[in-house]
């Protein structure tokens, strides 16, 4: 059934005259006239006839109008979803991010987002680097804040911040007792990392080959939890973002030990897919953050300190 037809049918009948019809659809009578004969030529039914300048439907053509009369419901109502949706009036932000992003940044600025867009529905999925990136190429999220990593072409990404790892101890490992050691006393030390996949585990490789460090062993562990604990028993050293130990470092149970050649610092990207546009809330995300941080309310950089992180954005 062709629609244009139906259409055509609908106003004729809803107007009560062709020539209203012709109006409302902004075109001649006669189209109005032959797109009508062409639909009762389709079906090969006859819909309506004119008696005098009134118009009357028979039993066929009752039917199809109650069907019209739905199908043209229902199209109003989509133009008024799909604008309220432009509008953001309604609908979903799917946004993948690391563990560390997911407990410590997102909230602010999330709480910002719905602050401006309270009928947007945010959901947040977390993991790491790598797996976050996969579900924006699989499309299962719109928009993703990762370390950077050597991306699928079919990613698109803008520079986020940049966050600080420090070295960190048990007060029992030699390494507490000094004001600060060089990286390349790592050769030979047992080290705890994040899982493949994690953009901190990445930066962190990367420093160690920088400098040829070697350590004796490196183990790996997706659980915060079980890290922290692994370096408290002082079975190796790690590094970490300062805010997920804080209570560990004021407990004692922990120390920061200062490098020589500074922390270790690796870059974050806002990702989504280069071949599916922004839906208009994920491109309200991603202007808000470019503002935020142009306004300096974002920070360019999250940093270790403990209290220069709470003094930026996340204390709004």
């Amino acid at each position: 059934m062709n629609l244009k037809q139906l259409e055509a049918f609908y106003w004729v009948i809803k107007k009560g005259s062709f020539t209203k019809a012709a109006e409302e659809l902004n075109v001649t009578q006669p189209a109005v006239t032959i797109q009508v004969k062409a639909l009762e030529n389709s079906l090969n039914l006859k819909l309506i006839q004119q008696v005098g300048k009134r118009i009357q439907l028979n039993d066929a053509g009752e039917l199809l109008y109650q069907y019209a009369e739905k199908i043209f419901d229902l199209v109003n109502e989509a133009e008024e979803k799909m604008r309220d949706f432009k509008k953001l009036i309604r609908g979903t932000l799917r946004i993948g991010t690391t563990k560390n992003y997911a407990r410590y940044i997102m909230p602010s600025i999330l709480s910002e987002f719905q602050k401006r867009f309270p009928r947007i529905k945010v959901i947040l999925e977390e993991g790491n680097s790598e797996s976050m990136a996969r579900s924006v190429v699989e499309m299962k999220n719109e928009l993703a804040i990762i370390a950077q990593l050597n991306l699928d072409r079919k990613i698109k990404s803008k520079f986020f911040s940049t966050v600080e790892f420090v070295l960190v101890a048990s007060p029992e490992h030699p390494f507490s007792k000094r004001e600060r050691v060089s990286l390349r006393e790592l050769n030979g030390e047992p080290v705890i990392l994040r899982e493949k996949g994690s953009g901190s585990r990445e930066a962190i490789l990367r420093k160690f080959q920088e400098y040829g460090i070697w350590p004796s062993v490196i183990i790996e562990a997706s659980s915060l939890d079980f890290i922290v604990e692994y370096v408290k028993q002082n079975k190796a050293v790690s590094f970490m973002f300062q805010p997920d130990i804080q209570e560990e470092l004021e407990m004692g149970t922990l120390r920061v030990i200062p490098l020589e050649e500074g922390d270790i610092i690796f870059f974050t990207d806002i990702i989504y897919h280069s071949e599916r546009p922004l839906s208009p809330p994920g491109q309200a995300f991603l202007n808000m953050v470019e503002e935020l941080k142009r306004e300096s309310i974002l920070p360019a950089s999250f940093i270790a300190n403990k209290n220069s992180f709470k003094s930026g954005f996340l204390s709004a």
